[in-house]
Order: C-alpha cells, then sequence, then structure tokens
C-alpha cells in the first residue's frame, strides 16, 4: 500500500510520530511508547488531515470506554480542530453528543467504544486507530480491523506484554515505532521533568522520586518487567470471566500518600482474574462507602486491613459488609505463597494494578541477593487481593484442591 503523503499541515510542526505515521507505507501501524511522546495527539493530527483532505473516507478511533477516549483522544481532536482555521473552514458538522466530525468534502471521523466482539462487527471504515490498544480485547480489535480496508494504526503505553506483542512484534506487514518525551519537542517543561523524576539516579533516589519501572515504561518506552518479582508469571488479560466458581473482594486502606484500593478477584478455569474498582488518594471512610455503593458492591463481603478497626467499623455503619481480615503468623509470605498456587491475570484496565504486579520486588541483602521478605513498596493493590484470598483459602487450612471443590 502506498503511503499517503498529506502536504498541508499549519498546525504545530508535527512530531515524528506524525511523519512515521505519514511516510509508512503498511497496512498496521504500531506506536508503542512512553508518556507524552505525542503518541495519540500525533496520530490524530494525521488522521485529521487525510480527513480534510480527501473525500468520502471513514476514519474510526476506538477505545476501551467513552470516558477515556473523552479525556484522551476525543479531546485531543478538539483541540487540534479549533486551533486550526483550515480545519475548521473544511468542517461541515461537529455532533458531540455522538462524538462525531463531518467534513465539507463527505469524509467523517467517528469516536467510539464497543462492548463486544459482535459489536464490532456493525459498520465498514477506511481507516482505523485504536487508542490505548492494551485496554481493547484482541477479539474486538480483529472485529474492526477486517473491516477497514486502507490502514489500521495503534498505540499504547507498555505497561506490560498484551496482544499486540504477541501477534504483531517483527511481522513483516506492520511498522512498529517506538517513541518517548523526548521524541516530543513541545511536551511541557513540568510534564518532561515529572518522567525525569523518575529516573533511578542517585539525587532522584535520595529525593524520593525514583521509579525504576515507571522511567522503563513512560520513561524509556520499554516493556516494564523487573527482575526479582514476586509474582514474576502474571499476565495482563484484556478478558474478565462474567462465568466464575467464586470471587472475592479486598480492600487496603490509605489516605494522604498511599491509595486505598478496592479489589476483585475471580475464579475462573483454575486462575485468578485480578480488577481494580478503587484506587484512590484522599478518600474518607464516608466516600469510601459511597463509592463501593457506586460500584454496587456494598453487599459483597469485603476484607479490609485489620489493622484499620475504626474505618471498617465507619464503612460498616454507612452500609457496606466490610470484614477485618484474619492475621496470623507471617501472613504476608502466607498471602503470597497461597496466591502463588494460581496463574494470575490482570484485567488491561487495571493500569495500577499492572504497576503493582510489575514492581513487587523481594528485597535483598548486603551482598544483593534476594531475601524472603517483600520490599513494602507497589502493594496497596494486591495488599487488598492478598487480604481476601487468604480470608478464602487459608481461612480453613484445607488444601487447594478440597477447598475449591467445597465452594
Amino acid at each position: 500500500m502506498k503511503a499517503i503523503k498529506v502536504d498541508y499541515y499549519k498546525a504545530q510542526y508535527p512530531t515524528p510520530v506524525f511523519q512515521w505515521t505519514a511516510e509508512s507505507d503498511k497496512k498496521l501501524i504500531v506506536h508503542s511508547g512512553g508518556t507524552s511522546s505525542g503518541k495519540t495527539y500525533s496520530v490524530i493530527q494525521w488522521l485529521m488531515s487525510v480527513a480534510s483532505h480527501i473525500p468520502d473516507r471513514i476514519i474510526t478511533v476506538a477505545g476501551q470506554d467513552i470516558p477515556n477516549l473523552k479525556k484522551g483522544a476525543y479531546r485531543d481532536a478538539q483541540t487540534i480542530l479549533h486551533a486550526d482555521d483550515y480545519l475548521k473552514a473544511q468542517l461541515k458538522f461537529h455532533n458531540r453528543s455522538n462524538r462525531e466530525i463531518q467534513f465539507r468534502n463527505g469524509s467523517v471521523i467517528e469516536f467510539n467504544s464497543y462492548s463486544d466482539f459482535q459489536d464490532a462487527k456493525s459498520g465498514k471504515r477506511n481507516y482505523l486507530f485504536v487508542n490505548e490498544a492494551n485496554g481493547v480485547p484482541y477479539e474486538i480489535f480483529e472485529e474492526l480491523n477486517i473491516r477497514t480496508t486502507h490502514k489500521t494504526i495503534i498505540d499504547f503505553n507498555p505497561t506490560a506484554r498484551f496482544w499486540a506483542h504477541e501477534k504483531f512484534l517483527g511481522a513483516d506487514y506492520v511498522d512498529w515505532f517506538n517513541s518517548t518525551f523526548r521524541d516530543n519537542e513541545f511536551i511541557q517543561d513540568s510534564i518532561r521533568q515529572k518522567i525525569l523524576s523518575y529516573e533511578p539516579t542517585p539525587k532522584n533516589i535520595e529525593r524520593g522520586t525514583a521509579n525504576e519501572y515507571r522511567w522503563q515504561v513512560y520513561g524509556l518506552g520499554e516493556v516494564g518487567r523487573l527482575e526479582g518479582l514476586v509474582f514474576p508469571d502474571f499476565q495482563v488479560s484484556s478478558e474478565y470471566p462474567k462465568e466464575y466458581k467464586w470471587r472475592v473482594f479486598g480492600m487496603d486502606f490509605g489516605y494522604t500518600n498511599d491509595p486505598t484500593t478496592l479489589i476483585e478477584i475471580r475464579y475462573a478455569h483454575g486462575n485468578l482474574y485480578w480488577r481494580e474498582h478503587i484506587y484512590q488518594t484522599g478518600l474518607t471512610n464516608p466516600e469510601i462507602a459511597s463509592e463501593v455503593k457506586r460500584l454496587e458492591f456494598h453487599r459483597e463481603k469485603i476484607v479490609a486491613d485489620s489493622a484499620e478497626p475504626k474505618s471498617i467499623e465507619e464503612i460498616k455503619r454507612n452500609g457496606c459488609h466490610v470484614i477485618p481480615a484474619e492475621k496470623g503468623k507471617d501472613s504476608i509470605n502466607q498471602g503470597i505463597d497461597a496466591i502463588k498456587r494460581y496463574k494470575c491475570y490482570i484485567h488491561s484496565t487495571s493500569k495500577n494494578l499492572i504497576e503493582e504486579f510489575s514492581s513487587y520486588t523481594w528485597d535483598k541483602d548486603r551482598d544483593g541477593n534476594p531475601t524472603n521478605k517483600p520490599i513494602d513498596k507497589f502493594n496497596h493493590g494486591i495488599d487488598a487481593g492478598r487480604y481476601a484470598l487468604s480470608n478464602k483459602i487459608l481461612k480453613d487450612r484445607k488444601p487447594l484442591n478440597m477447598e475449591i471443590a467445597n465452594v
């Protein structure tokens, strides 16, 4: 397929991501990279250029859900549109309720999400852009892609490997581009400094801002996976089983610096499927209860950190079924051992939980050898899951297969 050359672009000078996209002659383009590398903004710029110059083109921008699109790709599209007089002159109608931009030449850019692969079968298009593709199931992507005639583009932050790495990395029909914040000369200085603060330099380590995982993913644009992980075999999945043998809920408390977390874990097909529902700092106990009710989990048994009896009681008085975790001797390692009996799948939308599983490591002794004690960091969601699973699996100290059989 010949590359589509768009001579006109009247906004800011395009980033390398824009240029790579415009010059590619492949049917599928993958943009993997760190935060603020200009991936999404630049792809939308290019799609706007195509739509305003080539008549009767249907362009679909898809995401994991509408709220994410509104905060990301659709917001970028509105910014680009209203900053460019030429694009505004080519605009026929902007339907904000349907998130559809129509041009005078008959081209259309639509922003949509799809609930399942059946939903994705509706409609055809010339161009497809799947934004934050690691949050979209492969089955949905596949249905959209086979109904796209000209070009498909996906982008993502490489928080962990997912279907794009398995299906497309190294394929001769794919252009795979990696970008970082250094490829975006228009990045705000405050954002640049924030990203640089993650680099594990002596100064950042002393300041307490260094974060090896975040630097690897958001700074260098590399797939995040550190050595010495407590759970090295976890996987990221865009699927969450609707049918399961049992499920549990766990909660860990935080406030100023640490988040309050609510984690759901489902047992299905012999595996554990994790998903975060709450991961937020600054929540008071009434606000926690309100959020649990909004999620309609207030009737579910939620196992919480037993070190916070006052918080548990206040949340219970606000109408939620919260109980304290049963803590015993060496409970952290027992809980870790219980989790490691299973294969763990982390839902692709649970970005904080993915970061935890990618960062939670064993401590080391003075000689640099790993100990049997995990570092007490990157574990707020994991601890919540550990409370719930320990209560489920270890409460009666039954063998795992017997415990499951009796559910």
